[in-house]
């Protein structure tokens, strides 16, 4: 009887007290998963247009513990897929269950290890990421490694919607610990992420490129970037950087060519940010649209600094010093308005804050801190220099007097559909308005003035459409000196 109940109460110790961490102990033990990248979700334009897809391709691996010979096995597909025998070896004779030899090959080789009929030798279909238009919108694109990990670009930013849950094949261990595979690794069990639509037009994509890369060469520049937002919406319809690469091949890619430019890259806007301390000043009716500002013949001393035009002008209207891009104009206009008014302005512009297209790398850029700047300070940034912006950011504020200043963030994804069938469309964020539309209509014919043949941007006229724009050139750093270089420069344009 004693011993019935000890028995008893051991039955119940295993079977009820320690359940749980025996189980856990036995599945250590015994059990062990092998996952395998699910297939990632596919990248659309606006239109349905495929921009990023991925299609099957053909991977080796092995299970060492069903191989009769590892030795004879390594020589053979070491020389077959072009690999170090050592190292082959090693992967072939290891205590494991599952090891990749060599993935994504040509189906020609696939079909060559298949006729060699090696015991423990598979062959299994994997996901590989595919761009068609290769270098169009490569870097906002980005791309995705062997493992189906997005590593730049929209892959890497939204690697968690795009990837799926992995196919998990579970493998177990004989009495012996010798480790089996039940199951050869199965395509058609693999989940998929959900595909994505962004707003990216591929025409206007194309277009852009093209435009940009001709301007590029044709200057010599070092690089070129170009954003198109879509007025109504403040939709991004086209990103485009030169020089861009191609993302089906990388690793051959120099890191600066990989990076988006338009959301990494910060420089110092020039007169492109003119309109915007004319229009606060407008605004607050510190000064009237058709009033006159003496320039001072080109030169205006502030403190112990100096302020210069590149050609000496006396008086001269509001918008004239906007055509003729007068710093010492600007200047003045904004010493009146006042360092807060124009701090407070340009940070509801969204300079100085991320644009929320949440994208990895994207920089604030930089706008001086508070609203009591010292006088040079104020003048300064009013024409554009010790501020800097990235190209989103410059874009996202000239679509306020496209808009009739109405500001809205820039969006680049447009919905989302998940493996079932089912989309959901990313929210539109709501407009607040900067300006009033007394003051855009006061500031529109100024920058057309500025696109005219007497004005800098006389090259942005398009014959049958009425331009509205500025053009910004601003000196870079010299990091050597530490001041401003005199011979390398920032030119920009924004306009509509």
């Amino acid at each position: 009887a004693l011993g019935f109940l000890l028995t008893l109460y051991r039955t119940f110790d295993l079977q009820v007290l320690r359940h749980e961490s025996l189980l856990r102990l036995s599945r250590s033990q015994h059990l062990n998963d092998i996952k395998v990248p699910a297939r990632r979700g596919e990248i659309y334009d606006r239109a349905g247009r495929p921009l990023a897809s991925s299609i099957d391709v053909p991977s080796v691996y092995a299970d060492p513990s069903k191989l009769e010979d590892p030795l004879l096995a390594a020589n053979i597909l070491s020389d077959k897929l072009d690999l170090p025998f050592e190292q082959t070896y090693k992967k072939l004779s290891a205590n494991k269950m599952f090891v990749w030899l060599r993935r994504h090959i040509t189906p020609d080789l696939a079909a060559e290890i298949r006729s060699l009929e090696l015991k423990g030798i598979g062959i299994t279909k994997e996901p590989k990421r595919f761009y068609p238009h290769r270098e169009v919108a490569a870097q906002v694109l980005g791309f995705s490694g062997i493992d189906a990990k997005g590593l730049e670009g929209i892959e890497k930013s939204l690697d968690d919607t795009l990837g799926g849950e992995p196919q998990v094949v579970m493998a177990v261990r004989d009495a012996r610990g010798r480790a089996l595979l039940p199951g050869l690794l199965d395509p058609e069990r693999q989940s998929k992420g959900a595909s994505l639509y962004l707003t990216l037009d591929l025409q206007i994509q194309h277009a852009a490129q093209n435009a940009l890369r001709e301007i590029v060469e044709k200057h010599s520049a070092k690089s070129g970037m170009a954003v198109v937002l879509d007025v109504d919406s403040a939709e991004v319809l086209a990103m485009a950087i030169e020089p861009s690469f191609n993302p089906n091949k990388y690793s051959a890619a120099p890191a600066e060519n990989r990076r988006n430019r338009i959301l990494t890259d910060i420089f110092e806007p020039g007169s492109t940010l003119k309109p915007f301390s004319i229009a606060s000043a407008i605004n607050s009716r510190s000064i009237h649209p058709e009033a006159t500002v003496f320039c001072e013949q080109g030169a205006y001393r502030i403190g112990k600094h100096n302020i210069r035009d590149t050609h000496a002008h006396g008086d001269l209207d509001v918008s004239t010093i906007l055509a003729k891009s007068s710093n010492i104009g600007t200047a003045k206009i904004a010493l009146d308005l006042g360092s807060k008014k124009l701090s407070q302005d340009l940070g509801l512009l969204g300079f100085g804050v991320k644009t929320g297209v949440d994208f990895v790398g994207e920089v604030r850029g930089m706008l001086p801190a508070g609203g009591h700047w010292p006088k040079i300070t104020t003048a300064t940034v009013a024409f554009g220099h010790g501020i800097a912006v990235n190209a989103l950011q410059l874009a996202t504020a000239y679509r306020v007097l496209a808009r009739d200043g109405l500001y809205r963030a820039p969006r680049i994804i447009q919905k989302m559909e998940y493996a079932d069938g089912t989309q959901e469309a990313l929210n539109v964020t709501s407009e607040r308005r900067i300006y009033n539309q007394s003051t855009i209509a006061a500031l529109l014919p100024m920058l057309e003035a500025a696109t005219s043949k007497d004005g800098t941007g006389w090259r942005a006229q398009i014959p049958g459409y009425r331009v509205a724009g500025k053009t910004g050139t601003a000196q870079k750093i010299d990091t050597v000196s530490g001041g401003y270089s005199d011979n390398k420069f920032v030119a920009n344009f924004a306009g509509f």
